[in-house]
């Protein structure tokens, strides 16, 4: 029997959310993947992150968020309509990415560098007329459960460059701690996790 000791990476399903979702005229609570993606090892991974960035023509971060992955390896969570064959990610199907430093290594602070909503589904773009409500927060949600539950982690941060993510921020109630000319900072300590997730 030959053995393979080559390690395959994949998209990781790391939970399940429910997210509202407009259906025959009616809102209600539909189930989505909460994955990992491993951009950097994985090229499936890396291929869908290259295709949700053209689906979504490169806005709502998409362009950053593959490059990031691409360049520095840094984690990308996502929300997903996906409930199977995480090998082989559907782009069509993603909804929500969000990228992370590392945090895993004994660090004490998770850092989430971006935050995308498909543009048919985001609220800056379509507020009132979207099928699908609540993607960005439900992901920073869940991300912080998986923090909480699963890491040491003390404080979980965020950095708004533009006033679109600060007002994101402020909408979901993470706690803003100061401001300068360029950025909005927001720190949400380990004490305050799980009333944020109420």
């Amino acid at each position: 029997m030959q053995t393979n000791n080559n390690v395959s990476f994949k998209a990781t399903r790391l939970g399940m959310v429910k997210v509202p979702a407009k259906i025959d005229k009616q809102w209600k609570e539909i189930p989505m993947s909460f994955v990992r993606l491993h951009a950097k090892e994985n090229p499936s991974d890396r291929l869908a992150l290259e295709e949700v960035k053209n689906l979504w023509n490169g806005k709502n971060l998409s362009a950053s968020m593959q490059e990031q992955s691409a360049i520095c390896n840094d984690p990308v969570f996502a929300i997903t309509t996906q409930s199977a064959n995480f090998r082989n990610l559907d782009p069509k199907k993603i909804k929500a990415l969000m990228t992370t430093n590392r945090f895993e290594k004994g660090a004490e602070t998770a850092e989430i560098f971006r935050i995308g909503v498909s543009p048919e589904h985001a609220y800056e773009q379509h507020k009132n007329k979207r099928e699908i409500k609540h993607l960005g927060s439900t992901l920073v949600k869940k991300f912080v459960e998986m923090i909480n539950k699963k890491t040491n982690v003390e404080r979980v941060v965020a950095i708004a460059q533009e006033p679109s993510e600060a007002r994101f921020l402020q909408k979901i109630k993470m706690p803003e701690t100061g401001s300068n000319i360029r950025y909005q900072n927001f720190e949400l300590k380990k004490e305050q996790f799980e009333d944020f997730l109420k």
